[in-house]
């Protein structure tokens, strides 16, 4: 088993706003390299702007998870961009649509899987053999306090969030000989516009930055040492 780098290579999705923004800033911030995708053209041309003064350490593409072709393109972009070498995949896009289940519909099931649980999924199995020839390796996958619990309104979103950590758990034992970690971060309310109509002020909520710093945290745990999901809430509540 070996070590992580002391400088990485990572591929983060939906890099554009929130969690993924504050990991993708964190680790050019420490010297690392990164490659972003996020759907929104003009927020991911926007940032890519912001990011120009980090050169050639950061790379990436504007990609709808919800199309298959789009996250076929992804991977092979981001693995030529990184020289099909990545320490660090960070399945952090999602979207959370909360509706009852007579309310919801069957292309909004399909909506919400594609992107919460296909593309982790379709990502993860292109990356994981290349962690396993590199010998090390972490697959974070962002799951949820909806994860572990299911409430009125959450069916759909919380599926694909226990679905997510079911398949970071196969990732975990099909790793562990090769020195390959998975793990499922799963925060309650962080501070991040998928949340904005939330009833808790911002300040009060678990921080984008948390999640970055909890990255940081199992890279630098020895390799024989991993944990379980890794469960994130404010203080006092969700």
């Amino acid at each position: 088993m070996k070590t992580f780098p002391a400088s990485i290579k990572a591929l983060v999705t939906g890099a554009t706003s929130g969690i993924g923004l504050a990991i993708a800033r964190g680790l050019l911030a420490r010297g690392h390299t990164v490659f972003i995708t996020g759907r929104n053209k003009s927020k991911f041309e926007a940032l890519m702007e912001e990011f120009r003064p980090y050169g050639d350490r950061v790379t990436g593409m504007a990609a709808d998870l919800t199309r298959s072709s789009d996250v076929d393109h992804l991977i092979e972009t981001a693995l030529m961009a990184l020289s099909h070498r990545v320490d660090l995949l960070v399945n952090n896009a999602g979207i959370a649509p909360f509706v009852e289940i007579e309310e919801s519909t069957p292309a909004l099931f399909d909506e919400i899987m594609s992107v919460n649980l296909r593309a982790p999924y379709l990502l993860s199995r292109a990356i994981l053999p290349l962690m396993k020839r590199q010998g090390c390796g972490l697959i974070a996958n962002i799951s949820s306090v909806a994860g572990l619990e299911a409430w009125s309104g959450s069916s759909l979103y919380s599926m694909s969030k226990f679905a997510l950590r079911a398949l970071t758990g196969s990732l975990l034992s099909e790793g562990a000989l090769h020195g390959v970690k998975s793990v499922a971060i799963c925060p309650g309310y962080v501070a991040t516009p998928l949340v904005a109509d939330a009833p808790v002020p911002p300040e009060e909520m678990v921080q984008p930055e948390d999640i970055l710093k909890t990255l940081l945290y199992l890279m630098e745990l020895s390799p024989s040492a991993v944990t379980g999901d890794i469960v994130l809430k404010r203080l006092g509540g969700l």
